[in-house]
C-alpha cells in the first residue's frame, strides 16, 4: 500500500507541475509585446532614424542610425584618419524572398544636400571588419554598419540604398523595380 500512495503522490506532482508550466508559458505568450525588439541598440551620438523600409528585388532596406562627424575609425588590427568625417549608415536589410540572394555594401551609397553621392570607404569598412558581399538567407534578416568619408562640410540628407539584383525570387518580387543607383531613403540629422 505504501507502493501505491507514492505513485500516486508522484503522479499529482507530475501533473501539478505540467498545469502550473503550460499556464506559465500561456502566460508568457500572451504578454509578449506587439512589436519585435530592436534589432541592435543605437551607437551613443547616433541619430535614430525612423524611415520607412525601401523595397529593391528580393531585400527590404531600413536606415536605423546615422552618426557623422567620425574623424578617425579604429579597430582590432588598424586605425585610420578621414580624408573629410566619417559617416556611419546602420542599416537592417530583411530577404523576403524563399531563397538566399547576396547584398552588396559597396552598392550602397550616402547623398548630401548638394545632390553628391558618396560611396562606402573601403579603409573604413575593413578596419570595422564590415562585408564587401553578404549572404543573407531566405526571410533572414541582418543589421550592419557601412561607413563613409565625405567632406567635413558635407549634409548628409539621404541615403541610395540597393538590394540585390537577382532576378530570380517570388514573383512579385522578382518583378519589383530596380531603380539606377537604388532607391532614394531622406535620412534626418
Amino acid at each position: 500500500m505504501g507502493a501505491k500512495r507514492w505513485v500516486l503522490v508522484v503522479g499529482v506532482a507530475v501533473g501539478l507541475l505540467a498545469v502550473g508550466g503550460g499556464a506559465g508559458f500561456l502566460a508568457g505568450r500572451m504578454s509578449a509585446p506587439d512589436s519585435p525588439p530592436p534589432i541592435r541598440p543605437a551607437w551613443a551620438g547616433e541619430k535614430v532614424q525612423h524611415a520607412a523600409a525601401a523595397r529593391y528585388g528580393n531585400m527590404t532596406l531600413r536606415p536605423i542610425g546615422l552618426t557623422c562627424g567620425m574623424h578617425w575609425v579604429s579597430g582590432t588590427h588598424a586605425e585610420w584618419e578621414a580624408r573629410g568625417q566619417y559617416c556611419r549608415l546602420g542599416i537592417v536589410v530583411n530577404n523576403v524572398d524563399t531563397a538566399f540572394h547576396d547584398l552588396d555594401t559597396g552598392a550602397q551609397r550616402l547623398v548630401d544636400a548638394a545632390g553628391k553621392s558618396y560611396k562606402p570607404s573601403f579603409d573604413a569598412m575593413r578596419i570595422r571588419r564590415q562585408p564587401d558581399v553578404m549572404t543573407i538567407g531566405a526571410h533572414d534578416a541582418v543589421a550592419l554598419d557601412i561607413w563613409f568619408d565625405v567632406p567635413n562640410d558635407a549634409q548628409v540628407v539621404a541615403a541610395q540604398l540597393k538590394g540585390d539584383d537577382d532576378p530570380s525570387g517570388i514573383d512579385p518580387v522578382a518583378n519589383t523595380p530596380r531603380p539606377a543607383g537604388g532607391v532614394r531613403v531622406p535620412l534626418s540629422w
